[in-house]
């Protein structure tokens, strides 16, 4: 089982990175941005994008900024392993972007917020690698990865206004658990919530993850 794993996320690498579907995102990437680790993972991450300054530049998630490298110290403290029980992704694959008009007249592209059918068009991958994967338990990272999970994996057709109402809480279907949690820039940046108490949450995540 683990073998034919490795090869359905090896498959669906190469058809993230040569995907097409959102043509303005496929023409001003740099590259698309795979999930990875664990291919028979116990515990999934979601994050919203790969960042230009971050993920984007290197191709693997969670790398090449602060706060990618605030949740892989996280995982490392946890003792989450990439290699044995943990995979790592984005709602979407690409890093969002759109042209605005530069100081010369040239053009600047500029990070922005994906679209309803940036999601739309990439969650089929999400919903690949979790049938791949089949983890016990999903870490939606921030409000509106929490909100689109929800929905559609869930049903639920409230969208949450805070992620504050939803940290932490366990949301159950027949085949996983849904924890949402602050994403790391909100803790990094916009210090919503204290380092130290959103690491004290992961170890209680990954005491979790030992009894399910």
């Amino acid at each position: 089982m683990p073998i034919i794993a490795k090869e359905s996320i090896e498959k669906l690498r190469s058809e993230i990175l040569s995907c097409q579907k959102c043509k303005d995102l496929a023409k001003l990437r740099k590259t698309s941005v795979p999930g990875t680790g664990a291919p028979k993972a116990n515990i999934i991450i979601v994050s919203d994008f790969p960042h230009k300054d971050g993920a984007e530049k290197k191709g693997i998630p969670f790398t090449g900024d602060e706060s990618g490298k605030f949740i892989m110290g996280i995982l490392k403290q946890v003792k989450l392993s990439l290699a044995r029980d943990t995979y790592i992704t984005y709602l979407v694959k690409c890093t969002p972007r759109k042209l605005a008009g530069g100081k010369d007249g040239g053009q600047v592209k500029e990070e922005k917020k994906p679209a309803a059918k940036h999601v739309a068009n990439c969650i089929p991958y999400l919903v690949q690698e979790i049938s791949i994967s089949t983890p016990h338990i999903i870490v939606s990272l921030g409000l509106d990865v929490s909100n689109t999970l929800l929905h559609n994996f869930f049903s639920v057709e409230k969208k949450f206004a805070s992620i504050e109402k939803i940290h932490m809480r366990v949301f159950e279907n027949p085949s996983f658990k849904l924890v949402p949690f602050f994403s790391p820039h909100d803790v990094v940046v916009e210090k919503i919530i204290s380092e130290e108490k959103y690491i004290e949450d992961f170890k209680s995540l990954a005491r979790l993850l030992k009894i399910v």
